[in-house]
């Protein structure tokens, strides 16, 4: 098989992007750089692809791709392409240009309306589907659904002792009002290392697949250390997705279990008198999105 000879488009938004990777770089000294540096390679791959669309626009409207990028430029694109995407996707763009060619550039409103819909599985569903999974996926649906855990975060569970957390002002009371259960460690989106809690039961069934050696997986071109045999990243949200399907007629992701966590958690913490603000706040920082504001996209029910 021949070798894939990269696009002008990607190879130079590669370039672009590579002169602000700064990966293993500690939250302190990227506090420094006031956000002008990327520091995970999800990040960097996402703003590639921006600059390679960008850049593709370019070269069909016959603009040389060494010609200087100006910011008007960079704003007839987004106005343009604008009309065809989401406010996520503009907003993703945006930013993205805003931080390889160095400019401040205007918000930009989508043309395709965003309609929320919730995505919460019931736990009725998570069970007809996770028996339809093979039992290393079934166990890391279930764990997701428990814990509130991305699919790639599930690759890189530890227990909390052999994991250190991040350097984050983390609250006291995370975890409050579940009991019997084991925190463990992961690294999410962004890098960001923090605990996540699993019951008993599944810690049992957990521990039963470690491994005697990590494994290395790379999962959506991030090498990720494997130390229990159990599904997790794109392998896994296929295999779900596709079990949802065949169980239910219907996906709503993997994310979805998620938002199933998200909700149950605000259940069980409003139920215990924590205050909303208190609960919104506790719940962000277990899902690591560290913003409450966040959290509450999660809040969505479904019709």
């Amino acid at each position: 098989m021949k070798k894939a000879i990269p696009r002008p488009e990607r190879d130079l938004a590669t370039r672009l992007v590579s002169s602000l990777l700064m990966l293993r770089t500690s939250r302190a000294t990227l506090r420094t750089l006031a956000n002008n540096a990327i520091a995970s390679v999800g990040t960097a791959r996402n703003v590639v692809q921006c600059v390679t669309d960008f850049l593709t626009w370019r070269t069909a409207a016959d603009i040389s791709l060494i010609e200087p990028v100006t910011r008007a430029e960079l704003e007839a694109y987004l106005t343009h392409e604008s009309f065809r995407w989401r406010q996520k996707t503009v907003d993703q763009h945006r930013q993205a240009l805003s931080l390889v060619f160095c400019v401040t550039l205007m918000d930009v409103g989508a043309g395709i309306a965003t309609h929320t819909r919730g995505r919460a599985y019931s736990a009725a569903e998570m069970e007809h589907i996770a028996v339809r999974q093979s039992e290393h996926n079934a166990l890391a649906t279930r764990i997701a659904f428990h814990s509130g855990l991305r699919a790639s975060e599930l690759i890189e569970l530890r227990i909390a002792d052999e994991f250190p957390a991040a350097d984050r002002p983390w609250r006291g009371d995370l975890f409050r009002g579940l009991n019997d259960g084991v925190l463990y460690g992961t690294t999410g989106k962004g890098g960001l290392a923090r605990r996540v809690w699993i019951p008993a039961d599944l810690h049992d069934q957990l521990q039963a697949r470690r491994r005697t050696a990590p494994r290395y997986v790379t999962d959506r071109g991030v090498v990720r250390s494997a130390f229990f045999d159990i599904g997790g990243g794109l392998a896994l949200s296929q295999s779900f997705s596709d079990a949802s399907q065949r169980a239910l007629g219907f996906s709503l992701g993997f994310h979805g279990l998620r938002h199933a966590y998200v909700q149950n958690r605000l259940e069980t913490l409003l139920s215990l008198g924590v205050a909303p603000i208190d609960a919104l706040e506790i719940i962000s920082q277990e899902v690591g999105h560290l913003r409450p504001d966040i959290t509450t996209a999660y809040l969505v029910g479904r019709c």
